[in-house]
């Protein structure tokens, strides 16, 4: 008797649920959080608008660190989910980045 071949790896549903999540948290929410963080650095105690233009820094490397660390991320979680059998996931997670920065330029949220 021939066995039937079964499906190795996570489900559709699980795949297409964490694809959908992974959008909006890849996406838009982790380059905020960089953001955030690094210019929260820059305005923390001690750190008072003098004139030095530190805070200009701090605003310039939260502006490039959120993006490089989304995409970085972004480039993990395919790469992992990809190994693990995912179809979708690896999918969202490569056009992540560009979604929300896309919305955002084309007017359609305002």
């Amino acid at each position: 008797m021939t066995d039937t071949p079964a499906r190795i790896g996570p489900s559709r549903l699980k795949d297409a649920s964490l694809s959908l999540l992974s959008l909006p948290l890849l996406g838009a929410v982790l380059p905020f959080a960089v953001f955030s963080l690094v210019c929260a650095l820059g305005s923390g105690p001690g750190h008072g608008d003098d004139g030095d233009g530190l805070m200009w820094a701090f605003l310039g490397y939260g502006m490039i660190a959120g993006p490089l660390v989304a995409l970085v991320v972004d480039i993990v979680v395919a790469v992992r989910s990809h190994r693990t059998g995912y179809r979708l996931l690896p999918v969202a997670a490569g056009i992540a980045p560009f979604v929300a920065p896309a919305l955002l330029s084309t007017g359609v949220l305002w």
